[in-house]
């Protein structure tokens, strides 16, 4: 370290890092690997055998409490699969930077809520009709759809309670600020996903490693086979191909998941394919490096997608490798020069087409990969990246400290439970109560004042499910009862002889936390 770095604040990291087979994981080890040659890093992991680049040490993220203060500069990296559930927690207690890969995170928030209602609150924040709607058929009907993931990205906490955001691309800035405003935006940045140095680029060396034929063309896919990567366009058109008579081999360098996309049993309906095809299952760093080596095109389709960048295609870069992608989202920033561009409208016959012509033009995909390799060495370069992380961190936590921010803020005491009486509440409809009781956060206490037992049961019988009529699908309802409450100035007068009759409703409405 030099004297330079030895100067600047400890940077403390919350990410998951190797052997958790977890991409974001890989892209932690790599980015410290290169920071701590510019200020000293700790990470803090949920697993303290982890492996960290020398000289940065691991500590058990439950212990960060020990470390950790209103004055610490802190990174998270977050993603959406279960592996970052430790670090979403971190940032809820210490705040800090957020370097965000994932531009949806549902799953992220399903695996780490114990109860449903959060979530619904944080649908019904992103969008109250929708999340109301959405939220009440899956709480009541448990009915769940693909839609869920596209309307609601759940990124409104992580914007809230970060100081600063780091994205990866243009496309996931302005998605960010299309969705939650300019004040939002106003905490980003754009740090590309960086290039890592292979430790071999030889297509030569990497088949005799693979024991893959010197002169078979070589089709490379990688990563976690799921739906949005469109290996559906994909096996079309190699089937395609080779109908047509082009030889190739095509490797999946990488897991199926089955309940996401069923790859193998896709696969068993092309029998040209079947046949030139492998699927690897999960591979090391060092395997993944060695298979994009001996590639001759490596494809990364993504359709539809949520802004997400690929290591995989940046590593394919550093090995000056051919790419195919789609024109969509992230991208389409890369540049023209670096990667060959399928549109998303007749992507097979586009993709059957470019394929074609690439395996049969050797020239054009090396003029294709050394174009790549120049990008990855300057654009994408690691000391380049690492830089921009440092800078971001010290402008942000200069800014942040200056406004005076404390972590007291963080831990404020919950709200004192709230009470809301409604008097007449037989004249309302559920809609008018729901508007009523609308901005009610935490343990509250709602009382509906009728006539009499007898106006109750009318109403239930007029309103079947009028509770949950009233309340949003992020409340809870733990007790319901009878009160009476004599009639008092200031209130509907009860009927003769009598006293109004209260429903009592102790419950609970979530939010984000």
């Amino acid at each position: 370290m030099t004297a330079k770095a030895a100067a600047k604040l400890d940077l403390h990291n919350f990410t998951p890092l190797p052997p958790a087979r977890n991409g974001i994981a890989d892209y932690a080890y790599k980015l410290m690997d290169e920071l701590r040659a510019l200020r000293r890093c700790v990470v803090y992991c949920d697993d303290v055998l982890a492996f960290a680049p020398q000289g940065v040490d691991v500590r058990d993220e439950a212990q960060a409490f020990r470390y950790v203060g209103p004055h610490t500069p802190i990174l998270h990296q977050i993603g959406n699969n279960g592996g970052h559930i430790f670090v979403l927690e971190a940032l809820r207690r210490h705040g800090g930077i957020v370097s965000l890969h994932d531009l949806s995170l549902l799953y992220l928030y399903e695996l780490s809520s114990p109860r449903l209602e959060p979530i619904l609150a944080g649908m019904q924040q992103q969008d109250p009709a929708l999340g109301a709607l959405y939220g009440r058929q899956w709480k009541e009907n448990r009915l769940k759809t693909a839609a869920n993931y596209v309307l609601f990205d759940m990124v409104g906490e992580i914007l809230s309670l970060a100081d600063g955001i780091i994205v990866h691309s243009r496309y996931a800035m302005n998605k960010l600020r299309a969705g939650y405003g300019p004040a939002a935006a106003a905490k980003c940045t754009v740090i590309p996903h960086f290039a890592p140095v292979l430790a071999v680029t030889s297509a030569e060396e990497a088949r005799q490693r693979l024991s893959l034929p010197p002169d078979e063309r070589i089709v490379l896919t990688s990563g976690f086979a799921t739906r949005s990567k469109r290996f559906d366009w994909l096996l079309e058109a190699l089937e395609t191909l080779l109908q047509d008579g082009v030889a190739l081999r095509w490797i999946h360098a990488g897991e199926e998941r089955p309940d996401e996309y069923p790859l193998r049993e896709e696969l068993a309906k092309h029998p040209r394919l079947r046949d030139v095809a492998t699927i690897t299952g999960y591979v090391s760093e060092a395997e993944l490096d060695a298979y994009i080596a001996a590639a001759d095109l490596v494809v990364n389709l993504r359709f539809p997608s949520v802004g997400e960048s690929s290591g995989t295609l940046a590593r394919a870069f550093s090995a000056g490798r051919c790419c195919i992608v789609n024109d969509t989202a992230a991208y389409a920033e890369i540049p023209r020069e670096a990667v060959v561009h399928i549109p998303i409208f007749d992507t097979v016959p586009a993709l059957v087409r470019a394929m074609e012509a690439l395996l049969h033009d050797g020239e054009l995909r090396t003029l294709f990969g050394d174009r790549a390799r120049h990008y990855a060495g300057s654009t994408l370069a690691m000391r380049h990246i690492a830089k921009s992380y440092s800078d971001f961190i010290d402008a942000t936590h200069a800014r942040t400290q200056a406004a005076g921010r404390q972590a007291a803020e963080r831990h404020a005491s919950p709200p004192a439970p709230v009470r809301v009486e409604i008097d007449g509440a037989d004249a309302l409809e559920p809609a008018d109560l729901r508007r009523r009781l609308s901005g009610i956060e935490g343990p509250f206490e709602a009382l509906f004042w009728f006539d009499s037992a007898d106006d109750i049961a009318r109403y239930s019988l007029d309103k079947p499910g009028f509770l949950q009529g009233a309340f949003g699908p992020h409340v809870t309802i733990d007790t319901v009862r009878f009160r009476s409450r004599p009639a008092a100035r200031g209130r509907r007068a009860a009927p003769e002889g009598g006293s109004a009759v209260g429903l009592s409703v102790l419950g609970r409405a979530y939010g984000w936390q």
